[in-house]
């Protein structure tokens, strides 16, 4: 019967260590909402780590994982090539899990 015990606490304690890794990250989603692709850098600035650096496509969406600051935020910056000379930076603070980061390139 002790190990019985011993064996339940050794698997809560494996669940809860699990779940609290999971909670480390904040999972959003960068959206164009332009009809036109886009060449796009989205960089998560808590963790100072590049997360894309492609094209992105028309009308489409791009699942993100951001790292969270010491208040439980996500931030990420997201730079717009537009052109050959004109660029465009977006901030985006206080990001929350399952928050929509819409863009359009040209606005």
């Amino acid at each position: 019967m002790k190990y019985f015990y011993v064996l339940i606490f050794l698997f809560s304690f494996v669940f809860c260590v699990q779940k609290a890794s999971s909670e480390d990250n904040i999972n959003a989603s960068v959206v164009n909402l332009s009809e036109m692709n886009a060449q796009i850098r989205v960089t998560d600035l808590v963790c100072n780590s590049i997360l894309h650096d492609d094209l992105m496509d028309a009308k489409s969406s791009l699942p993100i994982s951001l790292c969270k600051d010491e208040d439980g935020f996500g931030q990420v910056e997201l730079f717009i090539k537009i052109g050959c000379t004109k660029n465009k930076t977006i901030i985006k603070k206080k990001v929350t899990d399952g928050k929509k980061i819409p863009f359009l390139p040209t606005k």
